[in-house]
Parts: structure tokens; C-alpha cells; sequence
């Protein structure tokens, strides 16, 4: 693999991470850990062989709102709302991230139309300023909402803590 697409894949996935847990943990009681599983399974499709064809490619069946609706509700029925909540901020944001890029994303799934307004999203200018935003968001939430959650009666064995 060329060194270039090497680095940006590893900027890309850190950056899908880095999202996913500051949505989860910013804005959930869920476990922080799932918005980075979840902020990077759509690129699960990079581990597939190259032999297998559509829709078992790149943006293919897991970049798709279809397979974000498959999680969440699976979520819901194997967890709970938190996790729900958890698993479609993580994978949402993913979703949203590739569909702005050039390539984009098959909102129509399983038509095979892709959308994108054609942004670079993954450049030298719009990563960190991506970065500061989640940043902000974390700064924020435990400004902000940490002494509100606390009060809250939450049982720790659910949320994967303790």
C-alpha cells in the first residue's frame, strides 16, 4: 500500500473513533467504548477479500442507513435505549462523515446510487478542526453534565463500568 493512503486511512479510522467516542460520551450515559467500536464498524468492509463483489465492498452494505437501522434496533432489542442512543450517534456519525466525502455513502441502499456533496473531509484543514470540535464537546460535557449525571440513579453493571 502506498505510504500516503496509508497514513490517510489511519487519520480517517482514528478520526471516526475519536468521534464516535466524544458523541457517546458527551451526550450519553452509555460506555464511551462503544462510540469507538461503533464510530469505526462501517470500515469493517476493508477486512473483507477483495474477491467478493457488491454489496460486500467498500461503502457498500455497511455504509448504508439500512445497516445503521439493523444495529440500533438490535441494540434496543439486546440492551437498551442508552446503547441504542450509543450505537446510532457512533454509526450515524460515520455515516455522515463518508457521506459528505467525494465518494459518499448509498442512502438508497439497496439501490446502488450514491450522494455526496463531494467535500474532502479527511485534509489537513477540516481533521483537526474536526479533532477541536470533539475536544469541545468533551470539554463541555464534563463541564456541564458531569455533575448533572451524577445525581442520576443509574445502575453501573449496565452502563459496562464498575
Amino acid at each position: 500500500m502506498d505510504p500516503a493512503r496509508a497514513v490517510f486511512l489511519a487519520v480517517a479510522f482514528a478520526t471516526h473513533a475519536f468521534l464516535g467516542y466524544a458523541l457517546v460520551r458527551s451526550l450519553t450515559a452509555a460506555n464511551p467504548r462503544l462510540g469507538v467500536l461503533f464510530g469505526l464498524l462501517p470500515d469493517a468492509d476493508f477486512l473483507f477479500p477483495a474477491a467478493l463483489e457488491w454489496p460486500f465492498v467498500h461503502r457498500g452494505l455497511s455504509h448504508s442507513p439500512f445497516a445503521l437501522l439493523v444495529f440500533v434496533v438490535g441494540a434496543l432489542v439486546v440492551r437498551d435505549r442508552t446503547t441504542a442512543l450509543a450505537v446510532a450517534l457512533a454509526y450515524g456519525s460515520h455515516l455522515l462523515l463518508d457521506s459528505l466525502s467525494p465518494a459518499g455513502i448509498q442512502w438508497l441502499f439497496p439501490l446502488r446510487t450514491t450522494w455526496s456533496p463531494g467535500l474532502s473531509i479527511h485534509t489537513v484543514i477540516d481533521t483537526p478542526v474536526l479533532w477541536a470540535g470533539c475536544l469541545v464537546l468533551l470539554a463541555w460535557r464534563t463541564d456541564a453534565l458531569d455533575p448533572l449525571l451524577a445525581r442520576l440513579p443509574v445502575d453501573s453493571d449496565r452502563l459496562g463500568v464498575g
